[in-house]
């Protein structure tokens, strides 16, 4: 049995080069719009912002307890035009006490499912965050204002009735959305940032939970491409921001660094990526630090975005739900 699982993980990783290998010598032998197949924008579709500055928030982890109620109470606070809640929401087995904490940010939220928001027993507890926030797919896209969101799976697919919930396995469907999604958004001349949000992370420090790197080995070159300016993850109950990084073919696992400034970039040519396991669930301890992570911490708070002057400039800042002080500030400028 060990034999064949062995050989079944070594199948897996050559499939997975094929495909990355695959993808480049297609980027170098025709123009990029061999990919366009039809308009992807889908599920929240266009959402205006009437030109004003743009403000967002981020967190994932979350839990029923009073540490997420303190976040969610600073989030209110800040009063951002959107939330995007990356995944693991009540950690119980209905979905009630999430929902009652969230209640003042529920028509603001966008969401991804995590492993701890669905039981391959029962599909109540999914069911409601479904129709809750109105999801056809695990994955999605809208515009707001000139920022493009992707919200992509990590988890599980919708449209599945003989396996209900299982591991997504297969990326094909997903892959080509992304793709197309990518494309047009890159296209759209009133786009000028592309924010991707997901739950299990591309990139991370070692902690609880490794980096995932079928799906880094899928879809980091096609960031690259595409000019993919942010990438927020959870999974991990701890805060980690990157470097703007670019795609190793040799070796996915050590990105190459485009700048090495820990705080300010101009037009950096790579994505930044930023694990906010930090609603409120217990943190997990970070027992070392990757060479690409400028900053990390283990702390509850969440990730504010301003995108001011004119869509120009990008701002993070990441804030502790527990005295409400700033711990991790970057920016972004692009012209």
């Amino acid at each position: 049995m060990l034999k064949i699982a062995n050989e079944s993980f070594q199948l897996r990783k050559i499939y997975s080069l094929f495909r990355v290998v695959l993808l480049f010598l297609i980027f170098l032998c025709y123009p990029p719009n061999v990919y366009v197949i039809e308009n992807s924008v889908n599920s929240y579709g266009e959402i205006s912002s009437s030109g004003k500055d743009i403000h967002f928030a981020a967190a994932g982890d979350w839990g029923c307890n009073p540490t997420a109620q303190r976040t969610v109470n600073l989030i209110k606070n800040k009063n951002p035009d959107l939330l995007l809640a990356l995944g693991d929401f009540s950690y119980q087995k209905d979905t009630g006490c999430w929902f009652k904490i969230m209640s003042p940010l529920i028509n603001k939220s966008k969401i991804v499912i995590g492993e701890h928001d669905f039981d391959t027993n029962d599909a109540k507890r999914l069911q409601e965050y479904v129709d809750k926030f109105n999801l056809t797919d695990p994955y999605y896209s809208f515009n707001y204002g000139n920022v493009h969101f992707l919200a992509m799976s990590s988890v599980i697919p919708f449209k599945n009735q003989t396996i209900p919930y299982r591991l997504l396995h297969d990326e094909s469907r997903q892959h080509d959305f992304v793709s197309n999604d990518l494309y047009t958004a890159s296209q759209n001349k009133s786009i000028n940032w592309i924010v991707v949000y997901l739950y299990k992370p591309m990139y991370t420090s070692p902690t609880q939970h490794p980096s995932q790197t079928s799906l880094r080995d899928l879809y980091h070159l096609l960031f690259d491409y595409y000019g993919v300016d942010l990438v927020l993850q959870a999974h991990n109950h701890n805060y980690q921001r990157s470097y703007p990084l670019r795609f190793n073919q040799t070796n996915s696992s050590l990105p190459i660094i485009t700048d090495r400034y820990d705080t300010a970039y101009d037009n950096p040519n790579g994505t930044i990526f930023a694990v906010v396991g930090t609603g409120g669930a217990i943190p997990y301890h970070l027992l070392g630090k990757s060479p690409y992570i400028v900053t990390q911490f283990q702390n509850f708070g969440f990730l504010n975005i301003d995108i001011v002057e004119n869509g120009t400039k990008l701002i993070g800042s990441f804030y502790d739900s527990r005295d409400g002080t700033i711990k991790d500030h970057f920016t972004i400028i692009k012209n």
